[in-house]
């Protein structure tokens, strides 16, 4: 009897820990499906220019060198944060398959959220974040301090636990698929408090429009069709508000489950007004709505537009 040839893929990601946590999750999951896998690790300009991502432009620093490695047929599939995407589509390039999405929330390390400090310093390289932290003090009656860092999970738990910070707000995704527990007080924060970035908690993975067929049908079986209804919505609310992935702007999308019948899908997005100076001035505009799932796209464009009208003409949402 002939045996059937096997599919290999070649896996490309950033070297990070997280990302390779990411890569050897989707393997286990292409294996698991019969294919054999190998990691090729792509370092990216996020990796090497150590300046804040305000600095250097935050949108795609991080993807930029991977769809490289597509293009050229390094790799044959990209495994990517999808928040470091730009809502832009790559020519050449689709995004083939959103898997079951992680936990959305952002998490507190170092302090839960009502024991910290008047004036505490807590670490976010974040404006979105830091904007909901600076409106949940003003609300509090207290002050706090984003200050602004870098680096992976242990260099920022590390901050808060030699007493540099306070505290340092991360994603709890990340955390999750490292399995990390930090031995540190931590609270996940709720989404009336912070609303994650568009595509938080969620892999993209890409490929080439000219990858062959085979390849292409066992990725595409690890999408999730609610993490992609989920994940249309917050990005086309990212994508017609015309801002990065370091804007003030957070968005969380949720299928609810049924029968796919009305509007299933929730969605609650946060814009501040103004970003000046890493502080957040004038508040924030807060904005829900549902649609039907096949609605995703026009359910994240209409509360965009709602939330520019509401800004007017002197709303700055852009990370420049």
């Amino acid at each position: 009897m002939t045996m059937a040839p096997v599919t290999r893929i070649r896996i490309g990601a950033r070297t990070s820990p997280l990302a390779r946590a990411q890569a050897d999750q989707v393997a286990a999951l292409l294996t698991a499906a019969g294919a054999q896998c190998e990691f090729v690790g792509v370092t990216t300009t996020g990796d090497t220019d150590r300046r804040h991502l305000t600095e250097i432009g935050g949108t795609g620093v991080f993807a930029q060198a991977v769809r490289e490695a597509l293009r050229t047929g390094e790799i044959d599939l990209a495994v990517h944060s999808l928040k470091d995407l730009p809502t832009a589509p790559a020519e050449g390039l689709e995004v083939v398959a959103h898997p079951v999405r992680e936990d959305v929330r952002d998490l507190l390390v170092g302090s839960r959220l009502d024991d910290l400090p008047d004036g505490a310093r807590v670490g976010t390289g974040s404006p979105r974040r830091a904007a909901q932290l600076h409106a949940w003090a003003a609300a509090t009656g207290r002050t706090v301090e984003a200050v602004p860092v870098r680096g992976n999970v242990d260099r920022r738990i590390g901050l808060a636990a030699s007493g540099e910070l306070d505290a340092v707000l991360l994603a709890a995704a990340g955390l999750n698929r490292l399995g990390r527990v930090p031995d540190l007080p931590t609270e996940l924060l709720p989404l009336e408090v912070m609303l994650p970035a568009a595509g938080q908690g969620a892999l993209a993975l890409e490929m080439s429009l000219e990858a062959p067929a085979e390849i292409r049908a066992l990725v595409a079986g690890l999408d999730d069709p609610a993490t992609r209804a989920a994940v249309t919505a917050e990005r086309g609310f990212l994508a017609a508000l015309e801002a990065g992935c370091l804007a003030p702007a957070g968005a969380a999308a949720e299928v609810n489950p049924g029968c796919g019948i009305g509007p299933d899908l929730t969605m609650a997005v946060v814009v501040g007004r103004t970003w000046v100076g890493g502080s957040a001035t004038g508040g924030l505009i807060r904005a829900a709505d549902a649609a039907p799932r096949a609605d995703a796209l026009a359910l994240g464009e209409r509360l965009a537009h709602r939330v520019l009208a509401e800004l007017g003409t002197t709303h700055d949402t852009h990370d420049n």
